[in-house]
């Protein structure tokens, strides 16, 4: 392990119980409750995969189940090996093997990679425009693009490992942990209705739970002491259920969802034998409380898939959390001021930030201003026009934009070098249950975000999955919204003092200008599929008008992640 990756001792991994994994075939170390991705982060390793249509290199991108890129193959076994696990989401134990997908003869060099430099011949629905002729050519054709399909290699043999499921009947359902889903479960159990509450990680409080801003507290403690405070008194509360590891899958009628556990994925080898490795839970809920957050937004730019390219918001977390430092030459790139939160956590932990590059003209908050007096250059009404480097990318090119930002204020470029890019394009409401359950949106222009509208059951969104997020409306709102929705008149969360900056407002522009014409770029809006801006124009151009028919004709949103950070 690189040690000088590891930059602060983490109360949420435990350092004095080392890990040993294989990846790709070579044996590297963690910690007891490092995900594969914050590992391999930790031994200095970006690569991870290749993506689907070009096998262009793809590193490690997010720190969740929103993951495009860094998609594993685990178990070399032919009963036990599984495709497409999130490198995001699996936690390394003792045997754990796991390999690069879509890759030949290896990650370092693929032969696929030829598709790259070919990507002028294979634009969005080629192969409904390709392979016509000659007709007795179709099963020579079948048989490449046959084995071409695919990212990684289903097991050949029966599954061995045990399986059961299980039917709850509950007064609340609560999705999510963190700080809004953990105020809902309270707030319900203590006014004695029977509790479930769920979250698809392996432990309870969100990004609140590692949030060490001295500008954001609640009853003048840090919001990550309150909460941990609350999590301990949850945990004694007689009515009230906690499943960790566990991911709603369905939400069908009259509150009827179904829920994966995960019970032994993360146990060492010899620990998993003859236990249930996974559990359906199927749930008969009166009540809904749905608090599954927000993903954070990339940014569309020229080259903006390198390895070393993710959001901000992972970086964060990488390094307040796991104690990872992504890079060594860190450069921010937003729209918004979660970016200079996230940068100033890592100045705090001795990770250097080079620079900020800021599409706004100007921000004014507490988050800001700290930037500045850590001596972070900020660069504003700046955008990067292209990235370099290979395997991990090494530099970039910033230019300043013009007044409406769809050109140049002048032709000077500055190049830049720096090892990791954390780019923030602001937060999308994870709004995928909701309307899974038949409710409808709508579209708030403020911030340009989807949020619930009107419910089809009994049912509420808060906190950030509701489009509240900033800390004060997270809480305010989500109570004032119990308040109602489980008939009380009061609440212990009702007169929390909160502080906290309020963000100025984000600047949305969709495809950043390059200083090249966008059919000679790479700007990607789908990192899996290799979908890029130019491919959706392309489909528009074609007489594709609805969004359902873009996606498909592009691919966009159609991989693993199905499109969480590119729809």
């Amino acid at each position: 392990m690189l040690k000088n990756l590891r930059v602060t001792t983490s109360k949420y991994i435990d350092e004095t119980s080392r890990v040993s994994f294989k990846f790709n075939n070579k044996t590297y170390f963690g910690y007891k409750g490092d995900t594969l991705a914050s590992a391999l982060l930790a031994n200095g390793i970006h690569l991870v995969g290749r993506s689907f249509k070009y096998h262009r290199p793809r590193g490690i991108m997010t720190s969740g189940s929103e993951e495009p890129n860094a998609i594993v193959q685990v178990h070399n076994n032919t009963a036990l090996t599984e495709p497409n696990v999130r490198a995001t989401e699996l936690e390394i134990y003792h045997g754990l093997e796991a390999n690069s997908q879509n890759c030949w003869p290896s990650v370092d060099f693929d032969i696929g990679g030829i598709n790259n430099f070919l990507s002028p011949l294979l634009p969005a629905g080629f192969y409904y425009k390709t392979f016509m002729w000659p007709a007795n050519f179709w099963e020579k054709y079948e048989y490449v693009i046959r084995h071409s399909a695919g990212l990684g290699k289903s097991p050949t043999v029966p599954d061995p490992d045990i399986y059961d499921h299980k039917y709850i009947h509950c007064d609340v359902l609560v999705i999510g942990a963190g700080i809004s889903g953990i105020i809902a479960a309270k707030t319900a159990a203590k006014n004695n209705l029977k509790t479930l509450l769920l979250d698809e990680k392996n432990e309870i409080g969100g990004s609140t739970i590692f949030q060490n801003s001295d500008h954001v507290k609640i009853n003048d403690q840090n919001s990550s002491v309150w909460l941990e405070n609350e999590i301990n008194e949850l945990r004694n509360i007689e009515n009230l259920e906690i499943k960790t590891r566990t991911s709603v899958a369905a939400y069908h009628g009259y509150n009827y969802l179904l829920a994966r556990e995960n019970l032994t994925d993360h146990l060492p080898k010899n620990e998993k034998n003859k236990k249930v490795r996974q559990r359906l839970l199927k749930i008969r809920a009166k009540k809904v409380i749905v608090a599954t957050g927000s993903l954070e937004r990339p940014l569309v730019f020229n080259n903006n898939d390198r390895p070393g390219i993710m959001l901000s918001s992972a970086v964060k977390k990488y390094a307040d959390y796991y104690g990872v430092a992504t890079g060594q030459k860190n450069i921010f790139f937003t729209n918004n001021d979660t970016a200079y939160e996230s940068a100033i956590s890592l100045q705090k932990k001795g990770i250097k930030v080079e620079a900020i590059i800021d599409i706004r003209k100007q921000s004014n908050t507490a988050f800001t201003k700290e930037a500045e007096d850590f001596g972070i250059k900020v660069y504003r009404s700046h955008t990067v026009v292209n990235t370099e480097g290979y395997k991990r990318i090494n530099k970039i090119a910033i230019m300043e934009l013009s007044e409406d930002g769809q050109s140049f204020a002048n032709p000077e470029k500055i190049e830049l070098d720096c090892d990791c890019l954390a780019i923030a394009g602001g937060w999308t409401p994870a709004v995928h249950l909701f309307t899974q359950s038949g409710g409808k949106l709508k579209f708030r222009e403020k911030d340009q975000v989807f949020i619930p509208d009107i419910y089809s059951s009994a049912q509420i969104s808060i906190g950030s999955c509701n489009g509240d997020f900033d800390l004060d409306d997270v809480v305010k709102n989500s109570t004032k919204s119990l308040k109602e929705f489980l008939n009380i008149n009061e609440t212990e969360f009702d007169n929390l003092e909160i502080n906290c900056p309020k963000d100025n407002e984000i600047r949305n522009i969709w495809l950043l200008p390059s200083d090249k014409v966008l059919g000679k770029t790479k700007p990607f809006v789908d990192y899996q599929n290799d979908a890029t801006a130019k491919d959706i124009k392309l489909a528009l151009r074609e007489g594709f008008k609805s969004i359902e028919h873009v996606k498909r004709y592009t691919t966009t949103g159609m991989g693993t992640d199905q499109g969480k950070l590119g729809n």
